[in-house]
């Protein structure tokens, strides 16, 4: 099953919609892409960068974790169990006096610019922080673990994306594949995360999907080892409305019928027809693009289908 983030409550998507434009007002509404250097320095965050093979600094992290009373180490006593047995990444510890990001040295520099804007929100919302700082049985929670990943993932991409001006320039753009390779150079972010931000954020009540899945002629290109075909199946509120009956396995069917055996950039590109929740055919127009590590899919609904090529 692919991963899919927990569903986000509206006035809690508002509450951080608004602590995400105070800070960009604080910065002087600064143009894109946006420096998260002076994002850190705003909130006073500190960041380093750890290696699994530095265990001085792991037990550094792990000592400031269990100070901060960090229910990440009840099961392991070392950081670098931590770090091994969740795949961690990014981590933000809160002490009194100091507050510090840490981040996986692994992880390529694209990358650690989503993680480090995840770890900034963290810090930005103050029921975070009242977590973070204190453990109790709201931490131990999975739901509220999931919750609070699902807020930070989408404080980060508010962050990234500037709050409200990434959809009012991608508003003005053609929803094409072009788009969102002009919006992630524009706005210094990857792909994939662009492409997330695109669907969700560009017009919302419009049925779009986006999908990160792995290539069908290529078992080792997007392979995550579990086997499955789809690691993220990203819907737009629209899509959820009326194509909630599509499932992954639907849309990565209509991919396999079009794509091609190229490995890298356009993977193929065609009108497919997926059914509504009403059972009626509908035509979405799908561009698919491989960044030689996943493919990522774009689908739009053109209309009902009308057994003619809309191309």
């Amino acid at each position: 099953m692919s991963k899919e983030e927990a569903p986000l409550g509206r006035y809690e998507a508002e509450d951080i919609d608004q602590l995400v434009d105070r800070l960009l007002r604080d910065l002087g509404r600064p143009e894109p892409p946006l420096d998260l250097d002076q994002v850190r320095a705003l909130q006073r965050l500190d960041l380093t960068y750890y290696s699994k093979t530095d265990l001085d600094l792991l037990d550094e992290m792990a000592h400031r974790a269990r100070m901060a009373g960090n229910v990440i180490l009840t099961t392991a006593k070392r950081m670098v169990e931590v770090v091994e047995q969740y795949g961690l990444r990014g981590l933000l510890l809160l002490k009194e006096h100091e507050k510090r990001i840490f981040i996986d040295n692994d992880v390529v520099e694209l990358k650690r610019r989503f993680l480090i804007a995840h770890e900034i929100t963290h810090d930005l919302l103050p029921w975070h922080r009242a977590l973070l700082l204190g453990d109790n049985e709201a931490t131990l929670s999975p739901s509220c673990h999931q919750t609070m990943e699902a807020e930070a993932n989408y404080g980060a991409r508010r962050l990234i994306f500037m709050g409200s001006r990434f959809q009012t320039e991608a508003r003005d753009l053609p929803f094409t594949w072009q788009s969102v390779q002009d919006l992630k150079k524009r706005y210094g972010n990857t792909l994939t995360t662009t492409l997330w931000h695109m669907v969700c954020s560009r017009d919302p009540a419009h049925p779009v999907f986006g999908m990160i899945s792995r290539h069908p002629f290529h078992r080792d290109l997007g392979d995550r080892g579990d086997g499955e075909d789809v690691a993220y199946f990203i819907r737009s509120d629209g899509f959820r409305a009326h194509f909630g009956n599509v499932s992954e396995a639907d849309a990565f069917s209509a991919f396999r019928s079009y794509a091609t055996t190229r490995r890298r950039g356009p993977v193929g590109e065609e009108v497919c027809i997926l059914a509504n929740a009403n059972g009626e055919p509908c035509d979405f127009h799908m561009y698919s693009f491989s960044n030689q590590h996943q493919v990522l899919t774009l689908g739009i609904y053109l209309g009902p289908h009308l057994g003619v090529i809309r191309l």
